[in-house]
């Protein structure tokens, strides 16, 4: 067995581990050796809901006005940790024959019992050292999408497999009472297209404006995250930098956030209006603050002639997207509450780009503006609706509306879900096969899905979209069926 010290230094030495979002971690105490951490099972907002999990936040119900606003803002703020340089009580070593869940999970209730459960343990023994003895939560998983498409343009192909690794960790270095959290991010990704080839959509492949599966990106390997953020003011004033998404701070939808377990269709998170062409995973700098209860702002810049498959590379062309945000979370219900505004501004627009990665140097002023609210209704219902406004010459969309309801526990089932949404897009001038000049007609879409908790690693999802009048093709909509197994690691 390695011992702790021997675990950090081939840790340390081997990975300078990062992130992610915050989905799916665990809360630990420090324990005697070979004694698992106790997982903290009294969150009020469970995994499936896509909230954030109980390392970051306690329940909602015993929040302040402070903790609020940063759980609103999505700020990575853990109320309990021990940082990475904080001396340790004890020694961890590595068990490979404890039984155990996917780590960070709360206790699910499966249909079957978990045939991974075994070969899994070793890694999941590993993760639970680093997270003890390195401060690293890591987040490690597979989602596989069969997909196809009711019709298609002529020389497409209508179904593929696409399929996805996420390696994503969170290293905290440093919780400085009266400062703030230091900590690095980072996420990576794996990439193919099975049966078609690599370039290969659900939408290009049918004709429709909607992207229809934002787990795709090819056949590629990327660095999506790598960021370092420091706290001041006890956490109230957050400086992040590095390569990072805008929708990690902007018009983020926590009900449709997360592609691997919620809606595939990319237009009910972040809003279309407020997407670059990029993707985009890019350089950036982010402040986040709080300066009363309740009440967050975030700003940032980020380069976005630049993608998840490069890092600085395009930063000279001198494209990019700036926003503010003003969220309030007042606690309506007595539940998950949290509407904001959004504003941004960009040099980038739909002739700055001639195809993914390919940056033409053309630049389009755009100005937007977005609203989103979302709210909890007791434990098992969250609502959603938002609205973007931009301008004809923009990336993507021109106007965008969406609304959905996520309902958790349906069918007595607690760690299921249902959602059903819908769209509706008011896309660029440049959309489809309209005249150039001319005013293209608006497309809307509708996307349901049933989220089955079938084992403790795997979820099985179907998936249900309607696209009304498509951008190419012979106009009829295009029904698109999915099923989607992810697997945790």
């Amino acid at each position: 067995m390695l011992t702790t010290n021997q675990t950090r230094f081939v840790f340390l030495a081997c990975a300078t581990p990062t992130l992610l979002s915050a989905h799916v971690m665990a809360q630990s105490q420090v324990g005697p050796a070979f004694q698992r951490s106790a997982v903290v099972e009294d969150y009020i907002l469970p995994d499936h809901s896509g909230l954030k999990p109980p390392v970051f936040y306690e329940p909602w119900d015993d929040m302040n006005g402070t903790r609020r606003a940063q759980f609103g803002g999505d700020f990575l703020t853990p109320r309990v940790f021990l940082p990475l340089f904080e001396p340790r009580p004890m020694e961890t070593q590595l068990d490979m024959s404890h039984t155990d869940r996917p780590f960070g999970f709360t206790p699910l209730n499966p249909i079957f019992p978990d045939p991974l459960e075994m070969p899994l343990r070793p890694l999941r023994g590993l993760e639970h050292v680093l997270y003890e003895q390195c401060s690293t939560m890591s987040n490690i998983y597979y989602t596989l999408v069969v997909q196809g498409v009711s019709r298609t343009l002529p020389d497409q192909g209508n179904i593929a497999g696409i399929g996805r690794l996420d390696v994503n960790f969170l290293t905290v270095l440093a919780k400085t009472p009266g400062l703030g959290t230091s900590a690095i991010q980072m996420l990576f990704r794996q990439h193919n297209v099975i049966g078609q080839p690599a370039n290969w959509t659900p939408g290009s492949a049918s004709g429709t404006y909607f992207f229809m599966n934002s787990l795709q990106n090819g056949d590629n390997s990327t660095l999506n995250i790598l960021s370092y953020q420091q706290g001041f003011i006890d956490d109230k004033l957050v400086f992040n930098v590095g390569k990072m998404h805008p929708n990690q701070y902007f018009m983020l939808n926590f009900y449709a956030n997360d592609e691997s377990r919620q809606f595939l269709n990319g237009s009910f998170d972040g809003n279309s209006v407020f997407q670059p062409a990029q993707g985009t995973y890019s350089p950036g700098f982010v402040t986040q603050i709080v300066p009363c209860d309740n009440i967050y702002v975030n700003a940032g810049i980020f380069d976005i002639a630049d993608y998840p498959g490069n890092s600085f590379q395009n930063i000279n062309d001198g494209l990019y997207w700036a926003g503010v945000e003003v969220g309030w979370t007042p606690n309506f219900l007595d539940a998950f509450s949290r509407y904001n505004v959004t504003v941004g501004t960009t040099n980038a627009g739909n002739q700055s780009y001639a195809g993914y990665g390919n940056v033409t140097g053309i630049k389009q002023t755009n100005s937007m503006i977005g609203f989103l609210a979302q709210q909890q209704i007791g434990d098992w219902l969250g609502v959603f609706a938002e609205y973007g406004l931009g301008q004809s010459t923009g990336a993507v969309a021109q106007q965008e509306f969406s609304a959905g309801v996520s309902i958790v526990k349906p069918f007595g089932r607690p760690d299921d879900d249902f959602g059903i949404a819908y769209a509706w897009t008011k896309p660029n001038n440049v959309y489809g096969n309209e005249p150039a000049g001319s005013d293209p007609a608006s497309a809307s879409v509708l996307e349901t899905f049933y989220r089955l908790q079938i084992t403790d690693s795997m979820q099985l999802s179907p998936d249900l979209q309607v696209s009304f009048n498509p951008a190419s093709g012979d106009g009829s909509p295009v029904v698109s069926l999915a099923l989607r197994l992810k697997t945790q690691f």
